[in-house]
């Protein structure tokens, strides 16, 4: 075969990439944990690179000249809305910025709606570090609650004593980022309603999988369940008193990360 010093050159990219990436640690195989989320499906991975490639020159930026990325966008709102319980939702750059927003969402509605000057924002100690990055962004005090020491799950009761007239926003995880537990959703969630303070369910690591787990008849306030498995407790924008919730759809969503 005879190649043009173009595509010797390009050949020498590919290579180079190839090189680089000889260091990292494997996607497939499902033993690199937290970082890659791999179906171990025959053709998903082609299939998700073919229609990303497809879209690897559009810029989102402006929707009147690119009328597809917001069709897409919508289509994807939709679908993770009617899995999760939701009517409207917003894309972001990745689960932190999701949470961030949640806590300003919620600082700027204690400030307007409840005339709160000084907010507090209510967690588990196992939520995960985005929301600490949040409050000091955003000038929230943070009071953190400690979780079950066997479970490690928050108990509802322990959320309710932290919580104060100044409380601008509760926040718990379905799972937790590292332990994988669900917090008490609906409990914690009708307290905060109680005392009309916002919770937000954090849903990143997790939300997708749940999701489906639950249509699959795991779970749900409506499921017939599965005798002998355990259930996808309610966890969602169904819940009375979830006010948001972040869900990444890089993790078994296969669309690209960030």
């Amino acid at each position: 075969m005879t190649t043009t010093g173009d595509d010797a050159e390009a050949e020498a990219l590919l290579a180079r990439l190839t090189a680089l990436r000889a260091g990292d640690l494997p996607v497939h195989g499902g033993r690199t944990m937290a970082y890659v989320y791999d179906a171990g499906l025959t053709g998903l991975e082609e299939l998700a690179d073919a229609a990303s490639a497809a879209f690897a020159g559009v810029n989102g930026l402006d929707m009147t000249a690119f009328p597809s990325v917001v069709e897409l966008e919508n289509d994807l709102v939709r679908r993770a809305t009617a899995l999760l319980g939701g009517a409207a939702g917003t894309f972001t750059s990745g689960g932190t910025e999701s949470c961030l927003l949640a806590v300003l969402t919620a600082r700027q509605h204690a400030r307007r709606v409840r005339g709160i000057t000084a907010p507090e924002l209510v967690l588990p100690e196992t939520a995960h570090a985005a929301f600490h990055k949040a409050a000091e962004l955003f000038g929230l005090t943070v009071r953190s609650v400690p979780v079950d020491p066997e479970t490690f799950r928050v108990r509802p009761a322990d959320m309710a004593a932290a919580l104060t007239d100044a409380t601008a926003l509760v926040v718990v995880s379905a799972p937790s980022y590292a332990h994988g537990v669900i917090d008490p959703v609906a409990e914690v969630a009708a307290e905060a309603a109680r005392r009309g303070v916002l919770c937000h369910v954090d849903a990143c690591i997790g939300g997708w999988y749940l999701g489906h787990l639950r249509r699959a008849g795991l779970g749900g306030r409506d499921a017939p369940g599965i005798p002998d498995t355990p259930q996808v407790p309610d966890f969602d924008l169904s819940v009375p008193g979830v006010t948001s919730l972040s869900v990444d759809l890089h993790k078994y969503a296969y669309t690209p990360k960030g």
